[in-house]
């Protein structure tokens, strides 16, 4: 497979460097005729890291309208090479747009989702107003999907965007499709790996706050290990969300995990 990939990878970078479809086209089939491929099964990450997501960068030469059909290809590694690649074109200005996006943004299959996100995340920051304004659109888009893709590419805002962008993940703690809830854990464990811990701090204290929160959320985003680093913040939010019905062993789970990284919370309640 190793082998066949590398191949595939020099034959599309001369077929695109030539503006050649047909060339591009019989280079592609090689790829889709891979067993698995083919058949459609899930695709892991490893394979979309080293197979999907560089395939789809060297299409980025062509042009957007040969590229467009592929998100609608009948198998899911044809629409994650699309979507990787017109993302690329989005971010560097090319005819590829925005609406171009939405499309495997709202692919059923969650491969062509993270295959896309993904690839917003690695070379986003290169036009961060760019991506700033998708982020906006799709995460406060009303379905899901979008959202979910969205907050795959969130931490490569932190820098540039990183307050408005808890702003905009503010509304979440209501957010109810578990899909979308697993990869907001990991956008704000993200963020409070690069430099906005104290914000992410203060939003789950604001969420620990409602009288109904979602507490498998605020209590992952506190069992990470960089959460250590704000004890006191820490102890606060824990305190207000122990004081809600339910939320017991989502708590407990947290102290525990807590403990492991090297903070004592012995006390919640006055």
């Amino acid at each position: 497979m190793k082998n066949n990939t590398r191949q595939l990878l020099r034959d599309l970078k001369a077929a695109a460097i030539l503006g050649n479809p047909e060339a591009v086209d019989i280079a592609l089939n090689g790829l889709l005729g891979f067993p698995g491929v083919a058949a459609n099964d899930r695709m892991d990450d490893g394979f979309i890291e080293k197979t999907i997501s560089p395939v789809g960068r060297e299409l980025t030469p062509l042009k957007t309208s040969f590229l467009r059909p592929l998100v609608s290809h009948r198998l899911v590694a044809g629409r994650a090479i699309g979507a990787v690649a017109l993302a690329d074109q989005y971010i560097v200005g090319k005819q590829a747009s925005a609406k171009d996006l939405l499309k495997p943004a709202n692919d059923a299959r969650v491969e062509v989702r993270n295959a896309l996100g993904r690839e917003l995340l690695v070379n986003g920051s290169k036009d961060s107003e760019k991506l700033m304004a998708l982020g906006t659109s799709w995460l406060t888009n009303s379905a899901p999907k979008p959202r979910y893709t969205a907050l795959i590419f969130a931490p490569a805002l932190a820098a540039s965007h990183g307050e408005h962008l808890i702003g905009l993940l503010s509304p979440l703690d209501r957010e109810s499709d578990w899909d979308v809830r697993a990869v907001l854990v990991d956008a704000l464990n993200s963020l409070g790996q690069v430099g906005l811990g104290d914000s992410v701090m203060g939003l789950l204290h604001n969420w620990a706050s409602d009288p109904n929160p979602n507490s498998w959320v605020i209590s992952r985003v506190l069992s990470a290990s960089w959460s250590a680093a704000f004890p006191a913040q820490v102890r606060v939010v824990l305190g207000e969300l122990s004081l809600k019905n339910g939320t017991e062993s989502q708590v407990k789970s947290a102290v525990e995990a807590l403990s492991r990284h090297g903070v004592e919370i012995n006390k919640l309640r006055a």
